[in-house]
């Protein structure tokens, strides 16, 4: 097969439609996010206090847990002001969607330095116990926890409102990393205290104090686990890794159903809800890229596509 000519059409497929929809997303979980940050600063600065007075390990580490997750939502509403500026936007190729996962991506980082943090003062517990005030850490935690499902039904909301605009207008699954970041750390404030709650519990009626620390050990692990994903997933997105809920066979059987042959076929996420597609077609009988681009949109609506065609003869 030769190559007789090529012709190659840039096909923008209206892309602020995507970026107008991840806009008004990026406003709704910034709002969401504001009021939680809010909410964990309140309950950060009295968890921390009523942990040095009563001794608990599991309310202190609940305390600068709650801490660290408080200065990462913060980043997290720094990101979405990033993102919804236009000067930054008119000067990135794609607008600001990979400042999602690079936020998710940071989240990530400061989950896994807390569960290392939590897990070390946890171990040295073991080696020092001290005598815990149970009442009033029973009190002060059982009031965090409250905040923090709070907080998660409040961003919960809004990512199950997310993924059903999503299967609305069709879109492949976009994920808004930065928003999943900011659900994560506030899920595992919920988890910590749940474990605070359980180990000053039986710490007071049975006496092991050595469940106290053993929970934030076990803490630790879990959202060591989680760092782990969220870290996986956004750093593949910002490597910009093949879209991986996209079928790219499914989409080059689709592309070559009229004798055409795919030579070169790239498929990455640019943001929560939009994806670029690039590829290379060879046929005998010039169809034109706009009649590739409509093959592509029915695959992934709205998707920002290149299209090189080539003429070619056996």
């Amino acid at each position: 097969m030769s190559v007789l000519g090529h012709n190659t059409q840039m096909e923008h497929c209206n892309q602020s439609d995507h970026l107008q929809h991840d806009n008004a997303k990026i406003r709704s979980n910034e709002k969401r996010t504001f009021w939680v940050v809010i909410l964990t600063a309140i309950t950060m600065v009295v968890e921390i206090v009523a942990g040095y007075i009563t001794g608990s390990m599991a309310l202190l580490a609940d305390g600068w847990h709650m801490a660290s997750h408080a200065a990462a939502l913060t980043l997290t509403l720094v990101i979405y002001k990033l993102a919804r500026s236009k000067k930054i936007q008119q000067h990135l190729s794609f607008g600001t969607g990979k400042l999602m996962p690079l936020g998710g991506y940071t989240s990530a980082i400061g989950l896994g330095l807390v569960a290392i943090f939590m897990a070390y003062e946890s171990i040295e517990r073991f080696a020092k116990p001290i005598a815990i005030s149970f009442d009033e850490a029973l009190w002060v935690a059982v009031i965090g926890l409250v905040v923090n499902i709070a907080s998660a039904l409040l961003l919960g909301h809004s990512h199950e409102h997310d993924d059903h605009d999503h299967e609305h207008d069709h879109h492949h699954h976009g994920h808004d990393h930065n928003h999943q970041g900011a659900l994560i750390h506030v899920i595992a404030d919920a988890l910590t205290s749940v474990a605070a709650i359980i180990a000053l519990i039986v710490g007071k009626y049975q006496g092991y104090i050595w469940l106290d620390p053993l929970m934030g050990i076990v803490g630790s692990l879990l959202i060591l686990k989680w760092a782990y994903k969220l870290l996986k997933e956004t750093s593949w997105e910002l490597l910009d890794g093949h879209a991986k809920e996209i079928n790219s066979d499914d989409l080059k059987n689709a592309l070559e159903a009229d004798r055409a042959n795919v030579i070169d076929l790239h498929i990455w996420r640019i943001g929560p809800s939009g994806v670029s597609v690039q590829l290379i077609i060879t046929n005998e009988t010039a169809l034109g890229s706009e009649h590739y681009k409509t093959i592509i949109n029915q695959k992934i609506p709205g998707a920002h596509v290149v299209v090189e065609e080539r003429l070619a003869k056996h």
